[in-house]
């Protein structure tokens, strides 16, 4: 179902929140966001709304993946190329340190301006479900 960015469908007092808007399917997503539309039909704020600029997200794979804000190209294709700086790191994860099997880690911050703007954050490896759970504003 189409919503603009306060959940408003093409017909009037009729809204949409979660999976069936097709943005970020993800069951904290859609309370989130209906939380908001009803705190601006009944709470007297009328600019609630979610934004979904940020969302974090997880593949539960193995190792698992985890992401937030805008991929590189994203960032590029938003702010000019010559406005983003990466910054990558990879070592063996604290858990592995001692053992003979050194899974490894990757963590691809994307930062904006001179003040290093994070602007997005992914990283690969175990933890990285718990990791991702920061808030890039």
């Amino acid at each position: 179902i189409i919503t603009d960015g306060y959940q408003n469908t093409n017909v009037e007092n009729i809204f949409a929140v979660g999976d069936v808007t097709g943005r970020k399917q993800l069951t904290p997503v859609a309370i989130a966001a209906g939380r908001r539309l009803m705190t601006r039909l009944f709470g007297g704020d009328p600019s609630s709304h979610l934004d979904y600029e940020n969302i974090a997200s997880v593949v539960f794979s193995h190792p698992p993946i985890g992401t937030v804000g805008l991929t590189e190209e994203e960032a590029n294709n938003r702010y000019g190329k010559e406005n983003i700086k990466t910054y990558v790191a990879r070592f063996t994860n604290l858990y592995h340190a001692v053992t003979e099997r050194k899974s490894p880690t990757v963590i691809k911050m994307v930062v904006l301006g001179k003040e290093e703007k994070v602007v997005g954050l992914h990283v690969l490896g175990i933890g990285a479900d718990e990791m991702i759970q920061v808030r890039i504003s």
